[in-house]
């Protein structure tokens, strides 16, 4: 035979131009041979995969075609597979994988597996690759009907919002609740689409039959991330109300023999992908590329790519950097003649615009065919720009974590530029998540990915679930758990805690998302002035004074705030202060708007010493007020005000002392200074511009989906002569 090992036959497939029939026969034989070997099982799928790529391409002698049709088939590769040209025993093998509630839909060999175990109400937790279509088995379960009441949690809202368009179409079932103001139906089923905190926060559950973890690799403790505790408790809460369930994440060695036997749960390890992926390394060895002559490398490279890329980027700032350098770089030396701009790019650059900054720096980009994404976006824009990705509107696309994690788009290629992840090394497991990008089924079958850097040293991750070992459970995680189901062993790390009067532990209970050292810490500091902070505290309202909001934000800042909080950087001028957070949320409590925010801030004389490049501090300016309120408007700060509200209020009632209130400050913030109700639209992807614009044909004691569908009555005249843009009027034609 040919072909002697899997290497030689992967090269041959990708360099040839046209594969003859007498090589397409050695090469079908070769894989059929793999396929038949549990431990090259992988392999033959692999150059099955490779094989179907050149035959789309036209690259395949059609006389062989039918040969890898039913080698497609016996790879388990069913939803590939041309149901026309199949022998009866494979046609029949492949029906056998349809989807009993999505109508055309055919499993491949390892969803119709884990189908089958949900299908038994059996809880499945799967470990599979990006490209396996894990969260297909979501809207399956969905589609069935088969619960009434079910919970999906998902790590990013970006990954809700796409969940909740794709399960739009099951409105006639399902009630989707996306936001903790929303109440329940009660004569049909919910779908809950939430974070963690969200489910913690959430009091009007009816009784959960089934709930979903997607990348429940982020219950683990090992990750550093400061979300594994309220998805812990979030998982803890939801098993009070059933054992069945769907978690699923990417490659992961292995949870616990302990885990898995408590929670009677059915462990699916698999590698099955259904995208090939080619790697390489721009520059191998322990000598790294000087940055500017990485950039230079790259920039050169994605001259000359076609197809959808993208470029990962540790941080934020230092991707819209990148972006904003490579524009200029294109600018000079690409040879294409430059295109008319899609409509939707353009509606896009009108809003941002009018209401972030005309000159900022992604207005450009974006008419260049480039973008940026991170964590700082606006979550609207955010989805705004993978859409335009995915249509090819945007061919380069440089991109952090954030975008990494979940969202689905059609990047043929993956680059990564840098080898951190914020500022922490990327791990294999880090790596091989941001790798699973590339590709996509159905429509890229082969992905690229290319570094800068060696890949990282492998290692197998067992994710730990501290919520049912308990042993490696920090106290805010043992507060959640009933005390009958603590270890009695680790019952002395509740010693403290027990020791509190019992209005203090509720309040405790009630915040142990947030460190609980640094409340009891903050309890104490205010007992040791309490002349100090009667004067300093006593303020109500939502419309605090400058130096009233300080001192309720320094508190939050010195006893809440974690490390990470401390370090971050902002607009390259030094890092986030208690100083900082409260001059950036009085001014947005001035000003109303993000824009403005913006815009004054660019023209203070501040920053314009600081940073004297008008260009520069413009992009510096946009990301600062972008990420702090991304990061800490919507939810840190008001949780954190909140948090100091109670521990004031339990301090100042022991010494009957009057105490102060900051909660409507927190709800305003936190709700852009609209009532919950409306705020909550931002859920269904509408900016809250328009919203805004919009308050008078809004109803604070309506449903969102009831403000959406009166929304939609109104005609685009209407809209624009209430000062809507096209893009807003969009984004509220595809909310619902």
């Amino acid at each position: 035979m040919r072909f002697q090992n899997y290497d030689i036959a992967k090269d041959f497939i990708r360099k040839a131009s046209m594969i003859e029939y007498n090589d397409s026969f050695d090469l079908a034989s070769f894989a059929s041979n793999l396929l038949l070997d549990d431990n090259t099982e992988r392999q033959g799928r692999n150059l099955v995969i490779r094989v179907k790529d050149a035959i789309v391409k036209k690259k395949v002698a059609e006389k062989s075609i039918p040969m890898w049709n039913e080698l497609v088939a016996a790879a388990g590769l069913y939803p590939y597979a041309d149901q026309s040209e199949l022998n009866t025993a494979s046609l029949i093998r492949c029906l056998g994988h349809k989807s009993d509630n999505l109508e055309g839909v055919i499993f491949h060999e390892g969803q119709l597996s884990v189908s089958l175990d949900l299908e038994r109400e059996k809880p499945v937790i799967l470990s599979a690759p990006t490209s396996y279509g894990k969260s297909l088995l979501i809207e399956d379960i969905v589609a069935s009907r088969r619960y009434e009441n079910i919970v999906i949690i998902q790590p990013t809202l970006a990954l809700l919002d796409e969940t909740r368009k794709k399960l739009g179409k099951y409105r006639d079932s399902y009630k989707v609740l996306v936001s903790t103001s929303q109440e329940p139906a009660e004569k049909m089923g919910n779908i809950f689409l939430f974070t963690g905190e969200r489910v913690v926060e959430y009091d009007r559950f009816p009784n959960i039959d089934f709930f979903v973890i997607d990348e429940f690799y982020k219950l683990s403790m090992d990750r550093g991330d400061d979300r594994a505790i309220v998805l812990n408790q979030a998982f803890y809460k939801l098993l009070k109300h059933t054992n069945k369930f769907y978690m699923l994440g990417p490659s992961v060695k292995s949870i616990p023999l302990v885990v898995q036997e408590k929670l009677g749960a059915i462990w699916q390890k698999t590698d099955f992908a259904t995208v090939a992926v080619d790697e390489s390394t721009v520059a191998s060895g322990k000598k790294r590329i000087a940055r500017d002559e990485r950039r230079e490398r790259l920039f050169e490279m994605i001259l000359q790519i076609k197809e959808p890329t993208l470029i990962y980027v540790a941080a934020p700032a230092a991707c819209t950097e990148l972006a904003t350098e490579f524009i200029k770089y294109q600018s000079v030396h690409a040879r294409e003649n430059a295109t008319a701009t899609p409509l939707e790019i353009s509606q896009m650059c009108e809003w941002i615009g009018e209401h972030l900054h005309k000159d900022w720096s992604l207005i450009n980009a974006l008419k260049s065919g480039v973008a940026f994404h991170h964590g700082a976006i606006p979550r609207h824009l955010g989805s705004s720009i993978v859409d335009a990705f995915n249509l090819g509107h945007i061919r380069f696309l440089f991109c952090t974590a954030t975008l990494i994690e979940g969202v689905n788009t059609s990047a043929k290629n993956v680059i990564l530029f840098d080898k951190k992840k914020g500022n922490k090394p990327i791990d294999f497991f880090d790596y091989k998540n941001i790798a699973g990008r590339s590709g996509r089924m159905r429509q890229h079958y082969i992905g690229n990915v290319i570094r800068f850097d060696d890949e990282p040293p492998q290692f197998e991750f067992e994710v730990d679930i501290p919520i049912i070992s308990q042993d490696s459970a920090p106290l805010e995680i043992l507060l959640a758990i009933d005390n009958q189901d603590i270890k009695p062993a680790l019952k002395n790390k509740l010693e403290t805690f027990n020791k509190q009067p019992d209005e203090l532990q509720k309040i405790l209970k009630k915040h142990s998302t947030v460190n609980i050292d640094g409340q009891l810490a903050l309890i104490a500091e205010l007992e040791s002035d309490l002349n100090h902070y009667r004067a300093a505290l006593n303020w109500t309202g939502a419309f605090p004074k400058y130096h009233q909001l300080q001192n309720v934000v320094t508190l939050a800042w010195d006893y809440l705030a974690k490390d990470e909080d401390k370090k971050m950087r902002i607009g390259g001028i030094g890092n986030l202060s208690d100083r900082w957070l409260c001059s950036f949320a009085f001014g947005y409590h001035l000003h109303g708007s993000l824009g403005r925010l913006i815009s004054e801030t660019v023209k203070n004389d501040f920053w314009v010493t600081k940073i004297p490049d008008r260009m520069e501090r413009i992009n510096a300016v946009t990301f600062s007020v972008l990420h702090i309120s991304r990061t800490y408007f919507d939810y840190k700060l008001p949780k954190w005000i909140s948090i100091v509200n109670g521990l004031q209020e339990y301090v100042f009632a022991k010494h009957n002392i009057k105490p102060g209130n900051f909660t409507a400050f927190a709800s305003r913030l936190e709700n852009g200074f609209l009532d919950p109700t409306l705020a909550a639209l931002r859920e269904y992807d509408i900016p809250l511009t328009a919203i805004r614009k919009l308050k008078d044909y809004l109803r604070q004691y309506n449903t969102p989906e009831q403000n959406i569908r009166n929304i939609n009555r109104l005609t685009n005249f209407d809209l624009r002569s209430n000062k809507l843009l096209d893009y807003e009027i969009a984004k509220l034609k595809q909310a619902f």
